[in-house]
């Protein structure tokens, strides 16, 4: 069990290892800024789509309020 647990270590630092190494080159720094603008662009989808139900909730509570009076 101990075995399973120091190979799952090293892979895990060997994979991170990995990762680090690629985001030093250039095709990991152009990776990481697409990541970066595609994390932009669903966060300004999410936020979007908040504030629509939101318009779209308070819209609604007004027509009930003047269908009401």
């Amino acid at each position: 069990m101990k075995t399973i647990l120091i190979s799952r270590l090293i892979y895990r630092l060997i994979l991170w290892s990995v990762v680090i190494y690629f985001f030093t080159t250039t095709a990991g720094q152009f990776f990481a800024l697409l990541f970066a603008v595609l994390l932009f662009y669903f966060v300004a989808r999410f936020i979007l789509a908040l504030v629509w139900r939101l318009f779209v909730g308070i819209v609604f509570v007004l027509i009930i309020i003047l269908l009401i009076f």
